[in-house]
C-alpha cells in the first residue's frame, strides 16, 4: 500500500513538474480589441466604452521620455487617415506627471480622436507582452486586430495596415 501511495505521489509530482505552460501572448489568442482601463490625466478611469463604434482604433504603448516613441507619435499624427477617421489610445506606465508633460509638449489637446492615460494595472504589458517600445496595435472598425508591431513603423506600413 505504501508503494502505491509513493508511486502516485511521484506520478503527480512529475506530471505537475513537466507540464508545459502556455506562453502565447493573449493578443494572439483572441484578436479582438481587449477591455481595458486607463487613468486619464485628470485621474479618472476610462475604458473602451469611450471609443467610437465605426472607427479604426490604434493602441500605442509608449514612454514619455522615449525618443523613438516621440518620433512614432509624430508619424501617426502626420497621417490624415488617423487624425480624421481613426482613434488613437496612448498608454504608458509612467507617472501621470510625466504623461502630462508629454501631452503638453506635443499639444495633444488639439486632437479629439486621441485619448491618453496611465496603464495603472499594467494590463497592456501583460496583454501584448512587449519586448521594446513603442508598441502599435491597429484594430479595424470591427475591433479585430489587423496589425501589430514592436518598435517604430513607417507611415507606409501604417497606411497599408489601415487599408486591410
Amino acid at each position: 500500500m505504501k508503494k502505491i501511495i509513493l508511486f502516485l505521489c511521484i506520478f503527480v509530482f512529475n506530471k505537475a513538474a513537466f507540464s508545459q505552460y502556455d506562453t502565447t501572448a493573449p493578443y494572439l489568442k483572441t484578436r479582438v480589441l481587449p477591455n481595458f482601463n486607463l487613468l486619464s490625466l485628470d485621474s479618472l478611469v476610462f475604458n473602451q466604452t469611450i471609443l467610437k463604434e465605426k472607427a479604426n482604433t490604434i493602441i500605442m504603448l509608449f514612454n514619455p521620455e522615449c525618443e523613438h516613441c516621440q518620433k512614432q507619435l509624430e508619424v501617426l499624427l502626420s497621417i490624415p487617415e488617423i487624425t480624421q477617421s481613426s482613434q488613437l489610445i496612448l498608454s504608458s506606465t509612467e507617472t501621470l506627471q510625466k504623461i502630462k508633460i508629454f501631452y503638453q509638449k506635443f499639444s495633444l489637446d488639439k486632437y479629439a480622436m486621441l485619448h491618453i492615460g496611465k496603464d495603472y494595472k499594467y494590463f497592456f504589458g501583460g496583454y501584448y507582452q512587449p519586448k521594446t517600445i513603442p508598441v502599435l496595435a491597429l484594430y479595424n472598425k470591427q475591433k479585430q486586430l489587423i496589425f501589430f508591431n514592436q518598435g517604430n513603423v513607417t507611415k507606409k506600413q501604417v497606411l497599408k495596415a489601415l487599408k486591410k
